[in-house]
């Protein structure tokens, strides 16, 4: 098929996904300013399958957008007594997790260790929760027995640094405080629709919810337009959301909660159906850097992660009260970049293994990183909680972790929901065991920052995109890069499988970029164009893991005792290039988001549009989309 673009080229690199968040300030909004392709107007475009069709535009002129932060969404439907299970279940945005189960026999090895959300793009909302999950994170046990073939991994070493520990859990508390009657200089105000209360009650199982932001808005609106206007709208005075998700395992006809985060390192949980918030890290009392991304952890009614622009990530609960929080008072462990490089494999995981429990916060390493070297800064991840002297088990935050000197712009759970893809502006993408807390493996980008990821519905692939221009493929389980994608001219700002175009032989996926195009890959790995000349990925000071083919109990041992691999740079002559399947500047600005539904395709962009694309009207029926 021919590739056709639309538009010329217009963007310079003055953009950075990162560049906004990068201080703790409000962005100023924008006055109007003409669209960077001016009288564009996409209205579909064509992939193998069929044509996409432009089902409805979201935008609303009298909301100043912010640029620099652009637009997320977040699609959710409810589930109503009345509605059939059936009709419910096309609307999960997972079903690679099913097809995992099933094939989990295949692969006996890895799945006796894991087998390796939403990510698809990270900003995806699940719809219906993994069949494996409990109704809370309790240690590893939160992976039930659905399948004899995925054998749930050992406990973490010690319950005492375990967030997931059955100690931490508090009771229940709701928002106390009505949005609408708020005296909060943080709130200016909510405007909800006149007809709220008679909607609601006419609405079913197949309207479709959908949350975006759009400068200092929180916006809900449904997403095909019935109505038009929005169902609510939340202005904020003293920050801007930069990102948000909704808990799909507590999301009900009456009751959905939602996390924002912000530009002032404030998060807002936020119910939309009975206007109720609380704020949590107030006034950036545990860190006052701008949150780049928040997701509930899989699975958690309460937990949620959220990454900050000064290199942390840090879990919350949200039924526990904030306290001042300085890394390194409490409980400390893990890898810090004081420790000496040339350490390794058992020297090294004994210094590490070390939880100090006196630690200084001057032990951390915050803006001033002179004295550690760019080797020593690619294997900093150092975690932090309250001391449980004090209110530790009452009192936010979980578990802190210090990953960069750089801001981590993006994270993904892989579909086993035992690990976390984390990428930033430091160029690295991360592999995290986030249940052990232990980082497994360092990737390094082709050239500058990476800015997104998502983890394929099988949990065999990881993308990320970045600075490079380029969409790269990684492979989770052998631990090496399988292709670099080459389409966009500019940086890639969004990535994400589409979970039902997805089978054992051909994986789909988008990309979208500060290029405002929306490109569609197919990717096979035996189709894959092989450069002339390929080696052996290599390794970093012989690792504790080979590429060779272990049995499985001495695999399982020994990637629990393991140190992180870093991962080479592959130069351009030996790793393999992966065409588009199809090209399109789809909107007029440059591009910030992609997910996927069953039904439709959904795009984002810096001017706060967002482009809701039909599918063609063809039913597919692939093992990744089966049962569902």
């Amino acid at each position: 098929m021919s590739v056709s673009v639309t538009g010329g080229s217009f963007l310079t690199r003055r953009h950075s996904a990162g560049d906004a968040l990068r201080s703790s300030s409000a962005p100023a909004l924008t006055s109007y300013c003409p669209p960077s392709i001016p009288n564009h107007d996409c209205r579909d475009f064509q992939a193998p399958e069929g044509t996409y069709q432009l089902a409805h535009h979201i935008a609303f002129r009298s909301l100043q957008p912010t640029f620099s932060i652009g637009t997320t969404a977040s699609l959710i439907s409810i589930k109503y007594k009345e509605s059939v299970p059936n009709q419910l279940q096309r609307y999960e945005p997972l079903p690679g997790a099913r097809s995992l189960i099933r094939r989990g026999s295949e692969d006996e090895d890895l799945s006796s260790i894991s087998s390796s959300n939403s990510s698809h793009n990270t900003n995806t909302a699940i719809d219906h929760p993994n069949p494996r999950l409990g109704s809370s994170l309790e240690g590893p046990s939160f992976l039930s027995s659905a399948s004899p073939s995925i054998i749930p991994p050992s406990p973490p070493p010690s319950t005492a640094f375990s967030f997931l520990s059955r100690n931490n859990t508090v009771g229940r508390r709701i928002p106390m405080t009505d949005i609408t009657r708020t005296t909060s200089s943080f709130v200016s105000r909510i405007v909800t629709n006149n007809q709220l209360a008679k909607i609601l009650v006419a609405r079913t199982s197949d309207d479709t919810n959908l949350f975006y932001n759009c400068g200092s808005n929180f916006v809900w609106v449904d997403a095909f337009g019935r109505p038009k206007e929005p169902l609510s709208r939340v202005v904020f005075a003293k920050a801007c959301p930069t990102s948000h998700d909704v808990n799909i395992l507590t999301r009900g006809s009456d009751h959905l909660d939602v996390i924002i985060g912000f530009t002032s390192g404030d998060i807002v949980w936020f119910d939309p159906l009975c206007n109720k918030y609380g704020r949590i890290n107030k006034g950036g009392i545990m860190s006052s850097a701008s949150v780049t991304m928040i997701r509930w952890l899989p699975g958690s009614e309460n937990i949620f992660m959220a990454s900050f622009s000064d290199g942390v990530i840090i879990m919350f609960d949200k039924d526990r009260e904030d306290e001042p929080f300085h890394p390194g008072d409490g409980m400390m462990t893990g890898f810090s970049s004081n420790t000496p490089p040339s350490m390794s494999g058992h020297h090294r995981r004994k210094h590490f293994s070390t939880g100090n429990l006196n630690a200084q916060p001057t032990q951390y390493i915050h803006k001033n990183t002179s004295n550690v070297t760019i080797e020593e800064q690619k294997y900093m991840f150092r975690i932090s909680k309250p001391s449980p002297k004090a209110s530790g088990r009452k009192s936010n935050p979980v578990s802190h972790w210090k990953l960069s000197s750089k801001s981590i712009t993006a994270f993904a759970f892989s579909p086993d929901c035992q690990h976390v893809a984390v990428v930033g502006l430091d160029g690295l993408l991360r592999v995290i065991n986030f249940v052990r807390e232990t980082l497994e493996d360092i990737y390094q980008s082709y050239y500058g920052g990476l800015t997104s990821v998502a983890w394929s519905p099988d949990g065999r692939y990881i993308l990320t995109g970045g600075e490079d221009d380029l969409v790269t493929i990684w492979a989770f389980h052998e631990q090496r890069i399988i292709a670099r994608c080459q389409g966009h001219t500019s940086w890639v700002t969004g990535v994400a499988f589409d979970p039902w175009r997805c089978d054992e032989n051909v994986y789909r996926f988008a990309s979208v970029g500060e290029d405002a195009k929306l490109i569609l890959w197919d990717f096979s790995v035996n189709a894959l164009h092989r450069p002339k000349a390929r080696t052996t990925t290599g390794r970093y000071r012989g690792s504790s893991v080979s590429s060779q083919h272990h049995p499985a109990p001495n695999l399982l041992k020994a990637l629990e005792d393991r140190t992180p691999i870093l991962h080479p740079v592959q130069s351009k002559d030996h790793v393999a290039f992966l065409q588009p399947t199809m090209v399109k500047t789809v909107h007029a600005d440059p591009c910030v988001g992609v997910y996927f539904r069953e039904d439709v395709i959904v795009t984002t962009d810096r001017r706060g549009r967002v482009s809701i694309w039909q599918r063609p009207n063809i039913r597919t029926s692939n093992p990744m989309s089966n049962n569902i």
